[in-house]
């Protein structure tokens, strides 16, 4: 190879580099931006909701998905087709619902994604929809108050979940055991493996109502607003979400979702 090629062959390595990460950033941002004509003629909605968290997203007896992002997935679909069935949920965890929306496998995330700075680098957020703060579970028999006497203690925490850095941050001297679902982290507690399991204020409430060895301790710390996900660029998409949200609050439908699945908490919990 002759020493004058070398220039000249870089220069068009460098072209085909540029037009190529053109072509898939325009690839990518037609893709997000038409999610929501891709729904409507697919004819059904796929949303990622949650199967371990009360009362936002569990499975009955029956093995049917309820909770009230279950109840928001359907409403969506409703006014998508006229038909709230129209919708397929999704199962997924803190840790892989972003990866799921990202990947193509659901068009929007209704699984208490709890807004952050660095995930509205990766997605889209719609207007919040509820705030959470986080709460200590522990079983009946513990003296604990706070996240403060956790120091040398095991607190079990859901990876993907912003509990993990919270406790890192607010009590660097306890032990963090991070579980893959809400119903490990409570057998860990229940097992003796964690002294306390932390996580949002509603779930950690819920828990302890439906678990009668175990209760709910401290005051709600670092809260922050829930938001529903949608892909990053989406820009068309999430302003119907948000254009929904606020029909569901004017027609009453919100307020109907807040007594059905938060009244007995309600008094606990800060309302957006």
């Amino acid at each position: 190879m002759s020493p004058g090629r070398t220039p000249m062959r870089s220069r068009i390595l460098a072209v085909v580099t540029v037009m190529l990460a053109l072509a898939v950033g325009i690839a990518t941002t037609a893709w997000a931006q038409s999610t929501l004509d891709t729904v409507k003629k697919r004819g059904k909605l796929v949303a990622g909701v949650k199967t371990d968290f009360p009362p936002f997203g569990t499975v009955d007896s029956s093995g049917k998905n309820v909770g009230f992002d279950v109840d928001v997935a359907h409403r969506f679909a409703k006014a998508l087709f006229n038909d709230e069935q129209q919708v397929e949920l999704v199962a997924v965890t803190s840790g892989n619902r972003i990866p799921f929306l990202q990947s193509g496998k659901i068009d929007i995330v209704i699984a208490t994604v709890t807004i952050t700075d660095e995930r509205r680098q990766v997605v889209e957020f719609s207007e919040p929809y509820f705030m959470s703060g986080s709460l200590l579970l522990v079983p009946k028999s513990s003296t604990a108050k706070s996240l403060d006497d956790m120091a040398g203690k095991t607190v079990a925490v859901v990876q993907g979940a912003i509990q993990d850095r919270d406790v890192e941050q607010l009590q660097p001297k306890a032990t963090r055991v991070k579980f893959g679902k809400v119903s490990e982290a409570v057998l860990a507690v229940k097992g003796g493996r964690a002294d306390a399991y932390v996580h949002d204020d509603i779930v950690i409430l819920s828990l302890a109502k439906e678990n009668p060895d175990l209760k709910a301790v401290g005051t709600p710390f670092m809260p922050r607003p829930y938001g529903i996900a949608v892909r990053k660029g989406d820009v068309e998409f999430v302003k119907w979400v948000n254009a929904q949200l606020a029909a569901m609050k004017a027609d009453g439908t919100y307020d109907r979702l807040w007594k059905k699945y938060f009244a007995d908490v309600e008094g606990n919990l800060v309302k957006p």
